[in-house]
């Protein structure tokens, strides 16, 4: 990585800039009550399976709505398929249905990049529609803006920040999230004054790339002098790379083995180094 080069680094949110995750039994919580009551119980088995990564729907893998099945796929090509059970499909099934490559979207194949997504998914698999899955979010957000919700700031990360712009560096957010709840999760852990630019409701990944274009354009910046940093492959890097940007990639489930990055770490932590110097 040539930290030298880097005159912009762009931030997801969720998952990067905090990384507490007892809100997502919220979200559980949201749409088990969204479910007709002879779901519930099967709702709630599956969501503990998946956190525990012992359910075929996991982290790193796409969720085809559509035919509620559970993909395995790198940049659109289908490798594995896997029904709600577990059983895998043939190889010629799997050639039959996805002869072309899958784009992913935020309509009916959703890919599972984060922890967001697995109750979201779930919840789509016993019949929740999407009107309901949001409305479950909002209210999570809503619980996330409040009182209760108590967060644990990434120490040193505002140093970092600081650093950076004192280096000349901007400081770009870009969230999948509404403005509001994301503006006061970022005053609880103390940010919300660190950005030069706040992206919000950008419809990643397939809105990722329009977003990167239009904060090229408004900052002047080359693709090669912008840094991505994100825990989310499919939403923050894979875009980024294709572009010409570097990027950090923060893989905190360790399944990013076989997926381009310049950088894969464990946590944002380990980021820090990275924020603080560049510029330099």
């Amino acid at each position: 990585m040539d930290l030298s080069k880097v005159s912009l680094i762009i931030y997801d949110l969720d998952g990067t800039l905090y990384e507490d995750t007892h809100h997502f039994d919220y979200y559980a919580k949201e749409l088990r009550k969204r479910l007709p009551a002879e779901a519930q119980e099967a709702f709630q088995t599956d969501y503990e399976t998946a956190r525990r990564d012992e359910h075929p729907l996991r982290i790193g893998r796409t969720y085809d709505a559509n035919r509620d099945l559970i993909l395995v796929q790198i940049k659109g090509d289908v490798s594995e398929v896997y029904r709600w059970d577990g059983t895998p499909l043939s190889e010629s099934e799997v050639r039959e249905l996805y002869p072309d490559k899958v784009e992913v979207n935020l309509v009916d194949m959703f890919s599972v990049g984060d922890l967001w997504w697995i109750p979201g998914c779930i919840s789509r698999h016993y019949g929740l529609t999407d009107a309901q899955t949001t409305e479950a979010f909002l209210a999570t957000r809503e619980f996330m803006m409040g009182p209760d919700f108590h967060m644990n700031n990434i120490e040193g990360l505002r140093d970092a920040l600081a650093q950076s712009r004192a280096n000349g560096v901007k400081q770009v957010l870009v969230t999948n999230s509404p403005q509001p709840d994301s503006e006061k999760i970022l005053d609880k852990i103390g940010l919300l004054e660190s950005f030069d630019e706040k992206v919000f409701m950008a419809r990643k990944p397939s809105g990722t790339k329009a977003v990167f274009e239009r904060i090229k354009n408004q900052f002047d910046v080359p693709y090669e002098n912008i840094l991505s940093v994100g825990d989310n492959w499919v939403n923050e890097i894979l875009p980024a790379m294709e572009l010409g940007s570097q990027t950090v990639y923060i893989d905190p489930h360790d399944i990013g083995v076989n997926l381009e990055s310049t950088k894969r770490v464990q946590s944002m932590t380990d980021v820090l180094p990275f924020i603080a110097g560049a510029g330099k």
